[in-house]
């Protein structure tokens, strides 16, 4: 700054800037340094930042505030049709395991809110997402794994 070489790690950046949305927290980290950090490629990282930044969007569509959590029911974005669909995100994780989320509502906004409202945080990868109509034929996935 003004010419002068300055040390701080991302936290400290993302505290003085007071960025608290964990998908911005996120991607920001992500962009700083892609593939510098040695866990992961130049590519891997960008992918991920654009992911947290789609995110950050659908978390202001759906009407969560900075943090992640609900203050308060969002008004769902109708489909076109307002007919209510299955929306499962396969690979979903949300505390460093890969797992499911599904939901049956009318839009992927609401879909998401109403897995954030169950589980009370925001998750940092939401996965794969397979949409289905209710009145689709018949479809199977598994769900394995665990201990």
């Amino acid at each position: 700054m003004n010419g002068k070489v300055f040390a701080a790690d991302v936290y400290s950046v993302l505290a003085a800037f007071g960025v608290k949305c964990p998908a911005r927290q996120h991607a920001i980290k992500k962009l700083l340094m892609p593939g510098q950090r040695g866990a992961k490629g130049e590519i891997q990282d960008l992918d991920e930042a654009l992911v947290s930044v789609s995110r950050a969007i659908d978390m202001v569509r759906a009407g969560l505030p900075e943090g992640g959590t609900l203050a308060g029911k969002a008004e769902a974005e109708p489909e076109p049709d307002g007919e209510k669909r299955l929306y499962i995100w396969h690979e979903f994780a949300p505390d460093y395991k890969h797992g499911l989320a599904v939901a049956i509502a009318s839009s992927e906004a609401e879909a998401r809110r109403l897995v954030v409202e169950r589980l009370r945080f925001s998750p940092d990868d939401w996965g794969p997402l397979t949409t289905c109509t209710l009145n689709a034929t018949a479809t199977a996935w598994a769900v394995t794994g665990g201990q």
